[in-house]
């Protein structure tokens, strides 16, 4: 059995880490997967239930924070300590290969540099700001990896027109996902809707599910509610997830703003859920409002694998996903009249919603399955262990 180091940048369960568990779970045969975490958290608590090595170490995470005179001070020191706990974990244990699950990691490029090992980077991320990173990182990734995994035609479009030779080393994976719970029953759903969302009756709930940060676009979905909820008095919004580690700021404006709304009576915020898949279940409309391009979306598919409709930004990765009148609607970026215009179509037509939600189940399944995703995942291993 050959072992891959595989390098992740949290420990939580958001959508690149989704990502590394559905691949985890379907791991590429003749292939053990090593985990590289650095912090504590959902993600190493399931690995380990699983029996999935882990190796705690620091991951050498590159942040804004670390542009400080305080971060810059961390990173040799931040190298120092991963390289060593990283020769200590693998010295008595061969490694053939080096998965880093996000270009945001970079303990994987130097230990791959420093000990001649070969390293896949994935590509999970749109990188548009600041313009010196934008263009720094294909270069960076291009010199440190053997082979690029993009998980989308988006994020590797976004590499390519800024370092044009990363073609030689690219390949587009799409995330795979399934869906291995089954539905709730109309019980199950009813005491979701009352305990979690507040809702006692069938009023149609519209939902933007994940994190509550600076471009995900909640204030924008709170500007096309208030727009649409006058002609749609029975519709009522929820939001649910958590802040990135350190930045409630983001939370505390979505609360002032909903407050500020008039209508907080009919929205709610719900804390991060680790099964989430009673949450899609619950609610009728899945939005994907982002303000920047997704690199892929995840959460749209997953509303897919629940048959729920997907209103998404059009741009990045989503346009990937959702087909346009078929599984969902796509509405022009950061535009709250488009967004609501969409989101009515869907409200005063209930059968619409149940045809593009089964429209976009079988899309789900047939395109962005678990077991594609880890099948071309095994061909990246190969091509590279063989050589």
């Amino acid at each position: 059995m050959k072992r891959v180091l595989v390098i992740n940048q949290s420990s939580e369960l958001y959508g690149a880490d989704k990502a590394l568990l559905e691949l985890l779970d379907h791991f590429p045969e003749g292939y053990v997967p090593v985990v590289v975490l650095e912090h504590e958290g959902p993600l190493k608590d399931i690995l380990e239930e699983r029996g999935i090595s882990v190796i705690k170490s620091p991951v050498i995470k590159i942040s804004r924070a670390l542009f400080s005179f305080r971060g810059l001070l961390k990173i040799p020191v931040e190298f120092i300590r991963s390289q060593y706990i990283l020769w200590r974990a693998t010295r008595d244990l061969p490694v053939s290969l080096v998965h880093s699950n996000a270009i945001s990691v970079f303990a994987g490029a130097f230990h791959c540099f420093l000990f001649r090992r070969k390293h896949v980077w994935h590509v999970h991320e749109i990188i548009e700001h600041p313009k010196f990173l934008a263009a720094l990182y294909p270069r960076l990734v291009y010199f440190f990896s053997d082979r690029i995994v993009y998980n989308s035609n988006a994020s590797y479009e976004n590499f390519r027109v800024r370092y044009p030779k990363v073609e030689k080393k690219s390949l587009v994976v799409p995330n795979g996902q399934r869906r291995a719970v089954p539905f709730l029953s109309e019980a199950g759903r009813t005491e979701i809707r009352s305990r979690l969302f507040g809702v006692s009756d069938e009023s149609p709930v519209i939902a933007l599910i994940g994190r509550i940060s600076r471009w995900k676009g909640q204030l924008l979905l709170l500007e096309s509610f208030i727009k649409l909820h006058t002609a749609f008095p029975k519709s009522r919004l929820v939001y649910v997830g958590s802040t990135p580690p350190g930045q409630p700021h983001f939370l505390e404006t979505l609360e002032n703003a909903i407050g500020a709304s008039g209508l907080p009576h009919v929205i709610s915020i719900v804390d991060f859920q680790e099964d989430i898949w009673p949450v899609y279940d619950a609610v009728d409309i899945c939005v994907v409002p982002s303000t920047e391009p997704e690199p892929f979306g995840l959460v749209a598919t997953e509303a897919m694998l629940s048959s729920k409709p997907v209103v998404a930004a059009n741009h990045g990765g989503l346009t990937e996903i959702v087909e346009d009148g078929v599984t969902g609607f796509l509405f022009t970026p950061n535009d709250k009249d488009d967004l609501a215009s969409k989101l009515s179509i869907l409200l005063a037509d209930a059968s619409k919603m149940v045809s593009f939600g089964q429209a976009g189940k079988r899309r789900a399944e047939a395109v962005f399955s678990a077991e594609r995703y880890a099948a071309s995942i095994g061909h990246v291993y190969d091509a590279l262990t063989e050589d």
